[in-house]
């Protein structure tokens, strides 16, 4: 199975999202037989818990030849386990739904391993046919690749676009049906690194929580799913409401963004002491008089601290247009609100307040404002 690995740092990526917890156990003993074993190796039982850096919990060692080991330690139902060889760094991933674990294999057919328990039985099954689907969607991919016309090109691109669609409906299906909750989140888990949507994610988070309302994971991970996903729909985008604010203008009198609707406006946030903000202002300047009967406007929104270095900015590159700032820098309730990482940033909003394009310069505003402008501006 030679995609599995790829797929274990499913686990590390949910870790990150989903955060810690105190998980509880029970005694379990793990017994591994394995055949044609080719040298004396230690064995590692590593725990792979959602919301937890991966953990080795214990080591063995396992002669050469045909023989086994066993460990005798506290399993959580609600982990993925997996015992790791030291040669070749080969494992066997499990699920310790049972008090008593048997995993077997054979050295020289690794991958036809046997783990007694249903849900490792689950999970291995899911394991071997998303690895199926991979294989068969790299072959396609070399058949593009290899085409010699672009009529082949596109239908085995098609065959692509296909079978991929059709290993995020299995990957769905099995979240849906397996009966071990961390199967079935570990199939959710491989999903969302499939590029899988919000559409396809957030119903299957719900389904999950409906099946296993009483385990502690699941109702953790579908709670913070819950929170990360209002807060990405939050970030601005183009085709998003542009978040609305309201701070004072030079003179203190307090200006909304609002104020603008019915206009093409500008956002644009900059500072006094920002030197490529400054570098820029002669072509935002440029953009509102070409455009300012257009039905144009800005709205200039300072990370400043320094009032009188933000006045004197204003005056020296000869910003006309509406000014607001709360003099806070980075502090300012702007910048978590549009996500801010860096200036000179802009957002260009239509007439109904909803971004139309981000972080627009030189050419690249100029170019947008005639497109849009041009057509629209006068209606």
């Amino acid at each position: 199975m030679k995609h599995i690995a790829a797929i274990l740092g499913v686990m590390l990526s949910l870790t990150i999202l989903f955060g810690s917890c105190q998980k509880k156990g029970a005694l379990t003993q793990v017994t591994i037989s394995l055949q044609n074993n080719p040298e004396k190796q230690v064995v590692s039982l590593i725990e792979k818990a959602y919301g937890a850096s991966a953990v080795v919990l214990d080591t063995v060692t396992i002669e050469a030849g045909n023989s086994s080991c066993s460990f005798n330690t506290m399993l959580d139902a609600q982990s993925l386990y997996s015992v790791r060889f030291e040669k070749d760094s080969r494992y066997i991933l499990f699920n310790s739904d049972e008090p008593a674990i048997h995993i077997s294999a054979d050295w020289n057919d690794f991958s036809d391993y046997s783990v007694s328990s249903p849900a490792s039985a689950s999970l291995k099954k899911l394991l071997i046919a998303f690895d199926q689907n991979l294989t068969a969607i790299d072959t396609l991919r070399s058949n593009s690749l290899q085409a010699d016309s672009d009529s082949l090109k596109n239908i085995w691109n098609k065959s692509v676009a296909k079978k991929t669609q059709e290993t995020r409906d299995f990957l769905a299906q099995y979240t849906d049906t397996a009966k071990s909750a961390a199967v079935a989140l570990y199939a959710l888990g491989i999903l969302q690194q499939q590029d899988a949507d919000a559409e396809i994610i957030q119903p299957l988070m719900s389904r999950l929580e409906a099946r296993f309302g009483d385990n502690e994971t699941v109702k953790r991970v579908t709670a913070a799913y819950a929170s990360y996903l209002a807060r990405a729909r939050a970030i601005p985008a183009e085709g998003k409401m542009a978040p609305s604010f309201s701070l004072p203008d030079p003179s203190g009198k307090i200006l909304a963004l609002d104020a603008f609707r019915g206009k093409y406006t500008l956002v644009d946030f900059w500072a006094s002491w920002c030197a490529p903000c400054r570098k820029e202002n002669p072509n935002i300047v440029a953009a509102y008089q070409k455009y300012k009967e257009k039905n144009f406007s800005i709205l200039g929104v300072s990370l400043d601290k320094d009032k009188e270095a933000w006045l004197k900015a204003i005056h020296a590159d000869e910003l006309t247009w509406p000014q607001v700032s709360d003099l806070k820098q980075w502090e300012s309730i702007v910048v978590p609100m549009y996500a801010i990482e860096g200036i000179p940033y802009n957002v260009l909003l239509d007439p109904d307040g909803k971004i139309i394009a981000m972080n627009l310069r030189g050419e690249m505003l100029d170019k947008k404002l005639a497109e849009v402008l041009d057509n629209n501006g006068n209606e």
